[in-house]
């Protein structure tokens, strides 16, 4: 699977977890999008990577200390650059926005959320949305964590979840021993980085043991196409990349649908 990358750092080709993003996603016809949640002061999921709104916007203070409404008033992409010289954005201001907007965005593309925010209120208020726009079985919801993800898994437990990071950990150093048929896993995927502690998480043992108990394993955050070549020879189930039309370049018969036009080559 292509998973396209909620980056908001400049890596890739729109700024993260915006609806331009979302839209131009959708348009070349990735897998799946995968997207970071917190919870705005009144209560409402909005889309965003980073807890600090100085790192991307022309705000700063804490994300989870503003209402709906103060966010609106940012610009998204205003810190956006993909060369740190220019700042297309500046000039065509992105809102943030939210959850319940995105689903409406990317249709029927699949999503994986990564609920950010601490507070068990967010686990909530996602499967209360989820069961209203009856999108259950359109996303995968992650958490670092973990219990924000028990919460949100014990509301909804029809929709799929990935592993906690001790769960991941326990099924690393159980598949090194062949005990992996031991563990009886809550979570049916599992988004992996490229490392952890130095180790390199996504392994063919990682794999042969994932597959033994039906795991979905995806890998990321993958730019580079030699490292995209290895995880598609080892057989990941998908890679999360800021780049999709890269790796759809890379797999046969996956041209992106449209070719993604950047802001830059306009300006």
């Amino acid at each position: 699977m292509v998973i396209a990358h909620g980056n908001d750092c400049g890596n890739g080709l729109f700024p993260g977890n915006t609806q331009e993003f979302l839209q131009n996603m959708v348009m070349q016809g990735v897998d799946a999008i995968e997207i970071d949640v917190w919870l705005s002061a009144d209560g409402h999921l909005v889309l965003r990577h980073d807890p600090d709104l100085e790192d991307s916007t022309n705000g700063s203070g804490f994300i989870e200390d503003f209402t709906l409404a103060q966010l609106r008033n940012l610009n998204a992409a205003y810190h956006w650059s993909r060369d740190q010289e220019s700042y297309p954005y500046r000039h065509k201001p992105l809102k943030i926005i939210t959850l319940e907007e995105t689903l409406k965005i990317v249709g029927k593309t699949p999503l994986i959320l990564d609920i950010k925010s601490k507070q068990l209120r967010a686990a909530r208020q996602l499967s209360a949305l989820l069961e209203h726009t009856g999108k259950n079985c359109q996303v995968i919801v992650s958490s670092f964590n973990h219990k924000v993800l028990l919460e949100f898994r014990r509301l909804s437990p029809e929709t799929a979840t990935g592993s906690t990071s001790w769960e991941a950990t326990l099924l690393f150093f159980a598949q090194l021993l062949r005990a992996e048929s031991l563990l009886a896993p809550r979570y049916q995927t599992m988004q992996l980085p490229m490392q952890f502690w130095g180790l390199n998480v996504v392994s063919r043992g990682t794999m042969r043991a994932a597959r033994k108990l039906n795991l979905h394993v995806s890998v990321w955050t993958v730019n580079g196409r030699a490292d995209l070549q290895r995880y598609i020879d080892m057989g990941v189930n998908g890679i999360v990349t800021d780049r999709p039309d890269i790796l759809m370049s890379m797999l046969p018969s996956r041209e992106p649908k449209v070719e993604p036009k950047l802001l830059e080559r306009a300006s």
